[in-house]
């Protein structure tokens, strides 16, 4: 098994409903799985998608879940579960759902609210190479604890001309929250991950990232206003799109990363740039 430098916790983060963070998660944590790293998702969502795109539909409680770690007496213990056991041994899987409404709620009485997973995951470090964090269709407040308990963030976004405006506001809130809490050292943005994308289709899919229908780059628009190029000049990188795929819509209906549900289609190797990727120095 590959030994990693350091632990690696990537915080998928959006400020856009819809745009495939769940879905990234679980391909993501799959594809470095197989890699022979040990990988640990969890889930930060009170309407807990993880369970269902990882087939652990069982009912979790307090103590069970996420919502363990918010308890004064907690002494480390974390509530994981091992998924997809009839293929790989190395990825867990630490639950949200439903118990999460009550930490929400009453949030405001933490002294160190947003830093609790950060501090937890500091003074009862996991065994594990790699934790990808996954967060609600919200920013705030789960997904602001998730950014103090990151060492990356990453960016699934939908290629229509609403979200890419959004962009923009996305890095923002990076920068302006990074400062806020006072993260040291300070999370690096991964980069952002065109995702749901269908060229062939649509044409603002085109436009919005300079493709031609069947995916290649174009030759006939100004490039400086694609969403990779913008992104590029701010020092971000934007990873090749993910394509819309059926089989990644069945997949997930049957608690399966499409590694998994259909190894021999083209669309798994989507997640490879990201695995690759030089600042996951693992």
């Amino acid at each position: 098994m590959p030994k990693a430098a350091q632990q690696i916790r990537i915080a998928i983060e959006s400020n856009a409903g819809g745009s495939g963070k769940t879905t990234l998660a679980i391909h993501l944590a799959y594809a470095l799985g197989k890699k022979g790293y040990k990988v640990i998702l969890i889930d930060l969502d009170q309407n807990g998608s993880l369970s269902l795109f990882t087939g652990e539909t069982t009912t979790y409680g307090r103590e069970q879940s996420l919502a363990a770690i918010f308890d004064a007496g907690f002494d480390g213990n974390y509530p994981l579960v091992a998924i997809w056991k009839d293929y790989v041994d190395n990825i867990q899987f630490l639950p949200g759902g439903a118990p999460l409404k009550e930490i929400i709620r009453s949030l405001h009485l933490y002294e160190r609210k947003y830093e609790i997973l950060k501090d937890r995951l500091e003074d009862y470090p996991f065994n594990a190479n790699v934790v990808i964090l996954d967060t609600p269709a919200s920013l705030e407040p789960m997904g602001l604890i998730a950014l103090a308990a990151s060492t990356h963030v990453l960016v699934p976004l939908k290629p229509e001309y609403k979200d890419s405006f959004g962009a923009a506001g996305m890095v923002n809130w990076f920068y302006q929250k990074i400062e806020a809490l006072r993260l040291r050292p300070k999370p690096e943005i991964l980069g952002f991950v065109p995702s749901r994308v269908n060229a062939a289709k649509f044409a603002a899919h085109r436009n919005l990232l300079g493709l031609d229908s069947k995916g290649k780059p174009r030759t006939d628009i100004e490039l400086t206003d694609t969403i990779p190029s913008q992104l590029k000049q701010m020092g971000i990188t934007c990873f090749p799109p993910v394509k819309e795929s059926g089989f990644i819509l069945s997949a997930s209906g049957t608690g399966l990363p499409v590694q998994i549900y259909q190894p021999g289609d083209s669309i798994v190797k989507s997640f490879d740039p990201i695995v690759a990727c030089k600042l996951i120095d693992i």
